[in-house]
């Protein structure tokens, strides 16, 4: 997989598909920057892998975090139909 497609592949996972202006955040770069790596003008750097494996890291405990609230909520919506609740 090119550099292009894997920056891109990563910005709409995490971000969706407006997913340059998020990144660029994240990355405290230009959005031009972000434009320039996802059509190939310009290679990603080095140092940029590691910060977007960290900001995927940060996705993925967010997520995890949400896990729990679901399961929670789901339970109690469970409790609830068995009980004749609505």
């Amino acid at each position: 997989m090119t550099d292009q497609a894997t920056i891109t592949k990563i910005g709409q996972t995490i971000w969706g598909p407006s997913w340059q202006g998020p990144m660029a955040a994240a990355l405290k770069q230009h959005p031009r920057t972000i434009e320039d790596w996802s059509t190939g003008r310009v290679a990603v750097p080095l140092e940029v892998w590691k910060e977007l494996r960290e900001a995927a890291r940060q996705q993925y405990l967010k997520l995890a975090d949400l896990d729990a609230e679901i399961v929670r909520a789901f339970d109690a919506a469970y409790q609830r139909t068995m009980a004749g609740e609505r």
